[in-house]
């Protein structure tokens, strides 16, 4: 896997408190959580191995991989920066 981007660093605060860091690409709503995720090259036959949330038209090699979720009322805050 090869990363197609340089990642972003994003905060996560949960409503607890707590604060995660993840780096990814972005993130996105997913039913009822939040998804961060990367854009990466993966040879098909390595993408079975992997939460693919979405495959780029053009090249089948180039996916959205999805690295992390966090459901939707645990979190009170997303930053990047």
């Amino acid at each position: 896997m090869r990363h197609v981007n340089d990642l972003s660093r994003w905060e996560v605060t949960l409503v607890d408190g707590q604060v995660i860091e993840v780096w990814a690409d972005g993130y996105q709503e997913l039913e009822d959580d939040y998804a961060f995720a990367v854009l990466a090259d993966v040879d098909e036959d390595q993408q079975e191995d992997l939460l693919i949330l979405g495959i780029t038209p053009s090249n089948p090699r180039r996916v959205i991989v999805g690295l992390s979720r966090f459901p939707r009322k645990a979190v009170a805050k997303i930053r990047t920066g």
